[in-house]
This record gives C-alpha cells, structure tokens and sequence, in this order.
C-alpha cells in the first residue's frame, strides 16, 4: 500500500515539476495562469491533467486540438515516480525519508530544468532557476537541524560545494577569458554540499565529469565544435542520484581494496 502512495506521491510531484520547469526560466509565476496547452492557449481541464494517466488516455493529444502534447510532460513524471518509489524500498518508511525526497525532487527538477532549455532556441544556454539551486540550500541547511550531516557539517558542505567548482571555473577564466561553469551549477553544487556533507562531493565531482565527458564527447564530434555548450546540471544530479544509491558501496569497496 506504502509503494504505491509513494509511486503516486511522485507522479504528483512530477506534475508539479513540469509546471516549475515550464515557468521558472522565464520568471512566470507558477500559480497562475493555470496550465494550457501550448498549440491552442486553451486551458487544460482537471481531469485532463491527471499525471500520466491523461497522457495514457488522450493517447497523447491535446483533446481541443489534437496536437501531440510533448513526451517530455510524461517522462518527468515517470522518473520522478519511479525515483520516489527507489528512494523509499533504499530508505525505508521514516521520517528521513521525507529529506531524500525533496533532495532528489530539487535534483531532478534542476536537471530537467537545465537539460530541456539548453536545447531550446528561446536560451541562449541551460538554466538552473535560483529557487531551486539557492531555495535548496537553505532547505538542506534546515533540514541538517534534524538529519545527518548536521548544521556545522551542512554549512561546510555548501560552502565547499560552491568553492569545488568556483576555484577551477575562475582560473580557466582567468587564463581564457571564457565563462567555463555556469553560475547554476556551482549553486546546484553548493546545495548538494548543504543536504550531504563535503565528504561526497569528490566522488559526485569525479562521476558527473566523467558522464560529461562520456555523453559530451559525441555530441561535440556530431557538431564539429568544442563550442557546443553541454550543460552540467543533468551530470551533477545523475552522479548524487548514483551516490545516494551506491555511493557508500563503491567507497568501501575502493577502501578495501586499497588497503589489501
């Protein structure tokens, strides 16, 4: 009965999230106007706007004008759920619960956030909206009043965070005279650092780069430019994500290991 509650806990979420990243990048309020549909303007009724389900049966069209409505709205919610319902079978049903699922709601909303308007026309590169990136880290300094790693921890955290991407980021400037990191992602770094601690953050530093250059690397050779701007955030949030799953594993493994 708890897995479902939680599965549709995300569902519900990631509605919401949809609506953030429609709305937060362009500065709209994301309480009014209500949501409609981006061919006809005509406003979407309630029941049409029941996560995933509406999608499944208006077999994904608008049911005013019978445009495709984007795929985009159903993959948020889906991963939202499905990472709602990951993070409650790796957690368990307790109050600390409710901490990782605002943190991988704020992950996955920067990331989506990011992703989909670097390959929009309308932005000139990824966005990270700042309610997210800095309304996380005071979430995350709160919420180490009562969870690990704790305020003092937290504080260090976010602050090394910021600094882990702030150093390398002003000296590439300093030599190129180009922007290397996007102010977004030292904010989505320093909030990581707020909800976990500085410890992690080598290991997410080191996997999120290294997706990026795993994934970048085609797509700059497709483009034939070292220009083409890949943006971070999706790479920062998929390697905590990967953390909050395997992390501790892959770290005492590697210790062991190590020390043999």
């Amino acid at each position: 009965m708890i897995p479902t509650l939680v599965f549709i806990l995300g569902l519900i979420f990631g509605s919401f999230m949809n609506v953030l990243i429609a709305r937060l990048p362009d500065g709209v309020s994301i309480v009014t106007p209500s949501s409609s549909c981006p061919a006809c303007a005509s406003k979407i009724r309630f029941y049409d706007n029941i996560p995933l389900l509406s999608f499944i049966l208006l077999r994904g069209k608008c049911r005013n004008c019978g445009e495709k409505i984007s795929l985009k709205y159903p993959l948020v919610e889906f991963v939202t759920a499905f990472l709602f319902l990951s993070v409650y079978i790796k957690i368990g049903f307790s109050l600390i619960l409710i901490k990782y699922l605002v943190f991988v709601f704020l992950l996955l909303t920067a990331a989506f956030t990011d992703l989909f308007t670097a390959f929009d026309e309308k932005y000139e590169c990824g966005i990270i909206p700042d309610e997210i990136s800095i309304g996380g880290i005071g979430a995350g300094l709160i919420l180490s009043f009562f969870f690990n790693p704790g305020i003092i921890n937290s504080v260090i955290g976010a602050a090394a965070g910021f600094l882990i991407l702030w150093v390398p980021s002003f000296v590439y400037y300093i030599l190129t005279k180009k922007e290397g990191m996007g102010g977004g992602d030292l904010k989505l770094f320093a909030m990581i650092g707020a909800f976990l601690g500085f410890k992690p953050l080598f290991f997410i530093l080191f996997f999120s780069s290294l997706a990026g250059v795993i994934v970048g690397l085609p797509f700059i050779v497709w483009k034939k430019s070292r220009n083409f701007p890949i943006p971070f955030g999706p790479f920062i949030s998929l390697a905590t994500i990967f953390y909050i799953f395997y992390g501790n594993r892959i770290i005492d493994i590697y210790l062991n290991k190590m020390y043999l």
